[in-house]
């Protein structure tokens, strides 16, 4: 049986969105996560998640053979402008289809205005049977959300079935500076959880290069097995950042060229064939 694995078109940042779908329809039966996130997607604009965008976005989908079940699209949740941002990002991946959407939460100093946007963007999802998916961050201080422990806290604190967790294993390396083994943290998000986000993370000198699932140094392999042994597969999405990587203290920057398109098929295709065989051979 293999697991249900979107991949995120962050790996083909640099390239046109079509480009993007057109070389993920070549990895098999896989997702697509489409990724628009601030800081990260070139020339993002507010523009972009319009019914027009949609439509036209849904038809490449369609015409590839494609299927999109969430949708990455990354704001700050403690600012005035959150609600209306997300709604428009909300009302943009039901049009495609999509069953959730991600999104980081903020810093812990503007945390009232957080439970201020949140209790109305809970009632917003319920309305549109959209569930919104709280990301741990990747890097930062004194952010609300800092690891699976407080993002349970958090989504049980808001109390709905549509605020639950995304989780992602690389950011809890890289937001605790590697204090944090996700192979233990990721169990106490587990039961608020709705999403698993894959990266690896492996050791260079002077720093960390983001690499392919199973070459780094977080242990997937004791992580599917208990998620099989649990009956917990829930839907995995890889994250690939092709053109990042960490400093020594994993400070997370932009440094590097756009790779080719046959080396980032070839090491999607290998992270999809390593998940599958590690999950297979725990059934």
């Amino acid at each position: 049986m293999d697991a249900v694995i979107s991949i995120n078109t962050l790996a083909y940042e640099g390239y046109e969105l079509s480009t993007a779908l057109h070389e993920i329809a070549k990895l098999g039966p896989v997702h697509v996560e489409l990724g628009f996130t601030r800081g990260y997607t070139d020339g993002l604009k507010e523009a972009l998640f319009s019914e027009k965008s949609a439509q036209q976005i849904g038809l490449q989908l369609s015409d590839l053979g494609l299927k999109s079940i969430v949708l990455s699209a990354h704001i700050d949740l403690t600012t005035q402008e959150a609600v209306d941002e997300l709604k428009r990002r909300i009302d943009f991946g039901k049009r495609l289809g999509v069953r959730i959407v991600n999104t980081k939460v903020g810093p812990r100093s503007r945390i009232k205005t957080f439970r201020r946007n949140i209790e109305e963007l809970a009632g917003y999802a319920e309305d549109m049977n959209i569930i919104i998916g709280l990301e741990n961050p990747a890097e930062g201080t004194d952010q609300i959300i800092t690891s699976g422990k407080t993002g349970a806290e958090i989504v049980s604190r808001i109390g709905s079935d549509f605020v639950r967790l995304n989780y992602d294993f690389g950011n809890s390396v890289t937001y605790s500076k590697g204090s944090i083994d996700p192979a233990l943290d990721y169990k106490k998000a587990l039961p608020y959880a709705c999403y698993l986000h894959l990266k690896d993370i492996k050791k260079r000198e002077g720093g960390w290069d983001f690499s392919g699932i199973g070459e780094g140094q977080i242990d997937y392999d004791k992580i599917f097995k208990e998620l099989v042994e649990d009956k917990r597969i829930l839907p995995l999405s890889i994250e690939h950042l092709f053109m990042y990587e960490a400093s020594e203290d994993f400070l997370v920057t932009r440094s590097r060229r756009t790779p080719d398109l046959a080396y980032i098929r070839r090491s999607l295709k290998n992270s999809i064939d390593y998940v599958n065989n590690v999950i297979n051979k725990y059934l």
